[in-house]
């Protein structure tokens, strides 16, 4: 089995060696774990910090496996934005918290997903950003 889709990198955990177990949300296939191999190296740094929107494909033999990302591409940059501004910092860390304890698995919310991408498009505008959290806190 495999799909392709553009997602948010919700957590990242080393596994092993060099490898990494990746949670995201996409709008098709909902809250989805899997392997990167190579994620803990260097390779990987800058791509997966929570918050990015990646485009992705992920690969398993069966549906319900973890299966592996066999690409997680960088498609747009939140990190940076975040690490400069304390509460911009807490409302990604708060909406991540959030998204992976109280979302079940494999779920499709495409309306959560696009709420979501729109929090994290105003990430850097103080205003629009503590709105937008209300907002999203009511989907």
């Amino acid at each position: 089995m495999e799909w392709r889709a553009e997602g948010i990198l919700l957590s990242v955990r080393k596994h092993g060696e060099s490898a990494a177990i990746i949670e995201t949300l996409t709008a098709e296939h909902g809250r989805h774990a899997g392997l990167v191999h190579g994620g803990a190296g260097r390779r990987y740094t800058a791509t997966l910090q929570p918050g990015n929107q990646l485009s992705l494909t992920w690969r398993g033999r069966l549906a319900d496996n973890l299966g592996t990302f066999s690409t997680a591409e960088l498609v747009h940059s939140r990190a940076a934005v975040a690490l400069g501004d304390r509460e911009a910092l807490a409302t990604l860390d708060s909406l991540r918290a959030l998204l992976t304890t109280l979302l079940p698995e494999r779920a499709a919310l495409p309306e959560l997903y696009a709420g979501t991408l729109a929090l994290l498009n105003v990430l850097d505008e103080t205003d629009a950003r503590r709105l937008a959290y209300a907002k999203w806190e009511l989907l």
